[in-house]
């Protein structure tokens, strides 16, 4: 009989944990969907500048005009590098005039605007976090230190630039966001600050610093497009060596390169030819020009064969942040441009690779 009772409360005690186990589990899991529910509805609820700060702890700076205007500054070295050609071609007479010009040259970003950029910004770093978190971790800084402002179509001749650590963009990239444009603009803001980032790319794609100006430009610099982005013109370009390919090194000279108005008194900044200037040196080093034909810079076969033809690869700043373009593509699996086969990019991607790598 005491077997029979023993039996009976052993039978009883598992009946009840079985029970107990199943009924926790069974609570569990509706309490667990009931979370996910409330989750996704959140998520559902909220706005893409919500996801983004949530996500990404990320939130855009958005200027209105009003703030915008105060990034147009009359002591500024670009406004001090407006000489008559540049006032020309901004259809302007003198600096106080393009100055009071400039800062009407800003338009509000709407609410709608806001959002959809919020959302291409949002989707375009979840993409990049599943294929590579040091370039994640790389636009992601940059993106919390710029600002976004909007320049009316005729700012600049509608391209998009930089000034300070805010991003001008056209009109129409707020409504249809181009990502390769994103890049292009976050690395002009990135050598804004960290100028010593691209100091030894610069010199293995070739490119050369002179501080002193160069003899016999003094007709030629006056008439260079200035750009915020690349304001200075004292870069020089010589075919790098690179592991006895000879193809590469067919022309050893150094050039002057440049986005040069055909006038004197250019009516647009597109009137411009990019053009290559072949130097001389004397015994001491010192760079001259002897004002030989200029050379069409889509001519220059060495330049070409090393960095592949762009529309915008007369300063090693526009160089590189082409280059920007082409390595997001890259990553993204975009194989529409076609710029493996050039060293010039190759180099770019190795260096660029190492310093995220490193630093994010």
């Amino acid at each position: 009989m005491n077997w029979f009772i023993i039996i009976f409360c052993i039978i009883s005690i598992l009946l009840y944990l079985i029970t107990k186990y199943y009924l926790v589990k069974y609570d569990y899991k509706e309490l667990k969907e009931k979370e996910e529910i409330e989750a996704f509805e959140t998520e559902q609820n909220r706005t893409f500048e919500d996801k983004l700060n949530f996500h990404h702890s990320i939130k855009i700076n958005y200027l209105n005009k009003n703030e915008s205007a105060k990034l147009i500054k009359l002591n500024s070295d670009y406004m001090k590098n407006m000489n008559p050609s540049n006032l020309s071609a901004r259809n302007c007479l003198n600096i106080n005039e393009l100055y009071e010009k400039y800062k009407t040259a800003f338009d509000n970003i709407t609410s709608k605007e806001k959002e959809r950029i919020n959302e291409f910004l949002f989707n375009l770093l979840n993409n990049i976090k599943k294929i590579n978190t040091s370039y994640y971790n790389y636009i992601s800084k940059w993106l919390k230190e710029i600002s976004f402002a909007k320049g009316k179509y005729w700012l600049e001749s509608g391209m998009p630039h930089t000034l300070e650590n805010t991003i001008i963009m056209d009109t129409n990239w707020f409504n249809n966001p181009r990502k390769t444009t994103l890049l292009h603009e976050l690395t002009h803001i990135h050598q804004r600050n960290v100028s010593f980032d691209f100091e030894d790319l610069y010199q293995e794609l070739g490119y050369y610093y002179t501080p002193n100006n160069i003899k016999g430009l003094e007709v030629i610099t006056p008439l260079n497009r200035n750009n915020p982005d690349g304001l200075s013109t004292n870069w020089i370009w010589k075919m790098p060596h690179l592991n006895n390919k000879n193809i590469y090194n067919s022309n050893n000279n150094y050039w002057w390169i440049g986005a040069v108005f055909k006038s004197v008194n250019p009516s647009s900044l597109l009137e411009t030819d990019l053009i290559a200037l072949k130097l001389d040196t004397d015994k001491e080093g010192n760079f001259y020009y002897l004002k030989q034909n200029p050379t069409l810079l889509n001519n220059l076969t060495s330049f070409i064969k090393f960095f592949g033809e762009n529309p915008n690869n007369y300063h090693p700043n526009e160089m590189t942040a082409k280059f920007a373009e082409f390595y997001l593509l890259d990553i993204l699996s975009d194989k529409q441009r076609n710029y493996y086969n050039y060293e010039g990019y190759e180099i770019y991607k190795k260096y660029f690779e190492n310093m995220i790598t490193k630093y994010y």
